[in-house]
């Protein structure tokens, strides 16, 4: 989880519903399709046992991604600094199949040069705006639930879940990640969801991580309480009886975890990135667990 400064006036302070396809789909609650919709991304670490020379294989957590669709095509989009590493990501993802409503988890992996980032890679000044995205192949018979992109063109447009505007304060939103290295341990993966607002937008540079540099004007700050682990999940608008359609709103990328605020990167860095991927090739590297 990279670490923010907010600089406001020369102060300096430390720091969808996720698309349905089916009618039996359609009744499943959102936190159930939230659990097939984000992913914890891991790399593996080899443990020798002391006293023996068994190695184990160990799943260490980097960050959280999740799905988007757009084109007929599936994308898997996290932060830039989570998946940027020396080494290979891959996540556990639970699928239901199409026909039998079996579940299952399959091992998606990762190759870390197939990532597309985000062109505006900054300057001496300004970070690099902190998206990432691969394009992936569809799992034959079993899905995953994504949120749904699609342009005004489409003939799919009343489907999109990426609004056309970034979203303003103070829109209440939900955010779903994974923790890592916060004093417990999970038996099976999900996501914890926390709630909070957007609280600050203000169109120029106005927020500094921790290496001195400003994050793109685009970027927000939310309230929201934020674990180590969740930088690169999903921002979505907290669904209310008046906002009842789901929408992805932007996804994090920094927190001050003190003071319970956080950046995050708007939707239109998120389609812009996945505009660049759509003629990527797609990566096929499903597995049985």
């Amino acid at each position: 989880m990279r670490r923010i400064s907010v600089v406001l006036g020369g102060l300096f302070i430390a720091m969808s519903y996720v698309s349905s396809t089916t009618a039996e789909e359609s009744k499943e609650t959102l936190y159930s399709q939230i659990n097939r919709a984000v992913i914890r991304l891991e790399h593996y670490e080899l443990i020798k046992q002391e006293g023996s020379s068994k190695v184990i294989t160990r799943n260490l957590p980097d960050g959280t991604g999740f799905f988007v669709t757009s084109t007929n095509q599936l994308f898997i989009v996290s932060a830039r600094h989570v998946v940027e590493q020396q080494y290979d990501l891959h996540a556990r993802v639970q699928t239901k199949h199409d026909k039998t409503g079996e579940r299952k988890v399959f091992l998606l992996k990762f190759p870390r040069d197939k990532w597309i980032y985000h062109r505006n890679i900054g300057d001496a000044e300004t970070s690099y705006v902190d998206v990432a995205v691969m394009r992936i192949t569809r799992l034959k018979d079993w899905g995953i639930v994504h949120f749904m992109y699609a342009s005004m063109e489409s003939a799919d447009k009343e489907k999109n879940q990426l609004p056309t505007d970034d979203a303003e304060p103070p829109q209440s939103i939900l955010v779903f990640g994974f923790p890592a290295g916060v004093g417990f341990e999970l038996a099976e993966q999900h996501p914890i969801v926390r709630l909070g607002i957007i609280s600050m937008k203000a169109g120029k540079k106005f927020i500094k991580l921790a290496d001195k540099k400003f994050v793109d004007e685009r970027a927000c700050l939310i309230d929201a309480r934020i674990f180590p682990g969740n930088s690169g999940s999903p921002v979505m608008n907290e669904i209310k009886f008046l906002d009842s359609k789901p929408r992805l709103l932007g996804l994090v990328i920094a927190a001050n975890e003190a003071l319970d605020y956080a950046i995050i990167e708007p939707t239109s860095r998120i389609k812009e990135t996945i505009d660049q991927a759509i003629d990527s090739e797609p990566q096929d590297n499903w597995d049985d667990i």
